[in-house]
Order: structure tokens, then C-alpha cells, then sequence
């Protein structure tokens, strides 16, 4: 019943996750007190230079993290270091999450009374760990990417995708300590079981 419901939050998290990571608006600064229409826009593989007028935004360029040349740093618009970084975690934590998806698929076609199946869910629970390390490093390294380049975070610059990657980093939480609670309750049962052959047979006969 645990494992069901440790599924369910990986599942769930894994979604959230993946959709905040695919867009490109974790967080929005003005570039200039002076251009007060000139915004820029991070995320977590593309950073935009944006154009905005009544809170309506036109893209007029965007440039992607990954292969991008290290140069354009000098510009001030991101950080090499840290946007790639994030784009690598991201990846990586995705990765991991289909993976546990996969395990999972397995674990639950496994008999019970097979030991291999208690190794695989301690396997299970700490990628689940990793993933949720991962995911919150993810958001971490955005937030202090704009640190860097010299703008201010606070709840106006986020937007709703970062708080989506905040909510996914509860989700595998919640799927990492259901996943223990899990184990937990199968090594409670194993031991109750193991005192109980112990004792002499006339003993086991009264319970």
C-alpha cells in the first residue's frame, strides 16, 4: 500500500518536473531601470531577451544553454558555469526519474518472498534520494544564477514553473520517505516473522 503510494507522488513528481524544466520562464528581471520595457527571461535551458508592453511579452531573441558559445557571458546575461550546470542536473534528474519508473515497474513484478525484492526497493530508495537532492539543486542553481549576473529575487521576478520545480522537489520527498516508511513496515514484518519460527512449537501453536 506504501509502495502504491510512494508510485503515485514519483509519478506525479516526475510530470511537474519534467514540464517546469521544458519551459523557459522560471524567472523574469528587468534588464535596465532605464528601458522599462527590456525584461529578461531564464529558464533552464534557454535564456530570452525579451520585450514587454502592458505585461505582454514578445520574444526578440532567445539563446539555448546547451551548446551555446561561452562568450555571450560577457554580456551579463546568464552565467556559463551555473546554467550549465542546472541544464546538466535537470538532465540528469530527469533521467534518474524514468529510471525509478522503470525499477518500479519491476519491483512490482517480483514475488514477494524473494530477496532480490527488498535489495531492489533499498536501490529504489536511493535514487529516489538522488532525484530529490538533484531536483533541488536544480532550482537552487537557477535562483543563484540571477543572483550572480546581479538582479534581485524575490516573488515578482518567479514565475509559475520555478514554483512547479519547488513543488516537484515535495513530490519525490514525499515518494522518498513513503518509499522508507515501506521498507520500514516489510523488515517489521520479516523480523516479527523470524521471532516467531524461533519459538517452540507449542508456543507458535497459541498464537
Amino acid at each position: 500500500m506504501f509502495f502504491l503510494i510512494a508510485f503515485a507522488w514519483h509519478v506525479a513528481a516526475s510530470f511537474a518536473f519534467v514540464l517546469a524544466i521544458l519551459t523557459f520562464n522560471w524567472i523574469t528581471v528587468q534588464i535596465s531601470p532605464v528601458s522599462a520595457n527590456l525584461f529578461l527571461q531564464q529558464g533552464i535551458f534557454y535564456v530570452c531577451t525579451l520585450t514587454g508592453k502592458n505585461s505582454t511579452y514578445t520574444n526578440t531573441q532567445c539563446a539555448s544553454i546547451i551548446g551555446i558559445d561561452p562568450a555571450i557571458n560577457s554580456t551579463g546575461r546568464w552565467d556559463y558555469k551555473i546554467g550549465t550546470a542546472s541544464a546538466s542536473v535537470a538532465i540528469a534528474c530527469a533521467g534518474l526519474s524514468v529510471i525509478i519508473l522503470w525499477l518500479c515497474g519491476i519491483y512490482f513484478n517480483i514475488h514477494r518472498k524473494r530477496k532480490c525484492r527488498l535489495c531492489l526497493l533499498v536501490f529504489i530508495s536511493i535514487l529516489l534520494f538522488i532525484t530529490f537532492c538533484a531536483s533541488f539543486v536544480v532550482w537552487i542553481l537557477e535562483i543563484s544564477e540571477t543572483l550572480v549576473i546581479g538582479y534581485k529575487v524575490d516573488r515578482s521576478v518567479i514565475n509559475w514553473p520555478l514554483w512547479l520545480a519547488v513543488g516537484s522537489t515535495g513530490g519525490y520527498l514525499m515518494a522518498f520517505i513513503t518509499t522508507l516508511i515501506h521498507l520500514c513496515s516489510i523488515m517489521c514484518r520479516r523480523r516479527d516473522r523470524e521471532v516467531l519460527y524461533k519459538q517452540p512449537e507449542f508456543t507458535r501453536n497459541q498464537f
